[in-house]
């Protein structure tokens, strides 16, 4: 008995001892980013809003109208961010999309929200440069896709610098 004390002493100590960052809300995120892009002739704007309390939300808008296309919201998302390890961590995400990518709708509450998969954390390098005016994001995974994910293909990652909005 006292040996089986020892050894849960001795793996308790061990587990306490380990030393893992925790994670911090990084306030200078704190705020809306915006990045127009050009993508075969659509244009779109992609927002993160960075809130005090550790949540974010990310819009996708198409913004110009063609013959075919009218502008919208494409996709939503929202979670909790955090930094870890350095990086920023996008977590407990949930993610939606428009059903009618031609016509999608002005608002985020008219789109359906994505159930047929579990979405990982997303993981991306993260600087604030030009007196915090500006975001550079490289996303280490395969979500820095424009198009929604089920017809995404994994591009290499790519820096994206984002602009504060100063409202």
């Amino acid at each position: 008995m006292k040996k089986s004390l020892i050894y849960l002493f001795i793996i308790f100590n061990l587990f306490s001892c380990i030393n893992s960052e925790e994670a911090i809300i990084p306030k200078e995120l704190v705020g809306k980013w915006e990045k127009d892009f050009n993508v075969e002739g659509d244009s779109w704007k992609v927002t993160f809003i960075f809130h005090s309390n550790g949540n974010y939300e990310n819009f996708s808008t198409r913004t110009i109208q063609t013959e075919a296309l009218q502008p919208g919201i494409m996709g939503y998302s929202l979670g909790n961010y955090s930094k870890r390890e350095g990086r920023l961590v996008l977590s407990d995400i949930r993610s939606f999309y428009a059903e009618d990518l031609s016509n999608p709708p002005s608002q985020a509450s008219l789109l359906k929200e994505q159930l047929e998969w579990i979405i990982p954390d997303e993981i991306a390098e993260f600087s604030l440069e030009q007196n915090n005016t500006l975001l550079m994001l490289t996303f280490l995974g395969c979500n820095d896709v424009l198009i929604p994910r089920s017809l995404a293909n994994c591009l290499p990652p790519t820096p994206v610098t984002y602009t504060r909005v100063l409202e």
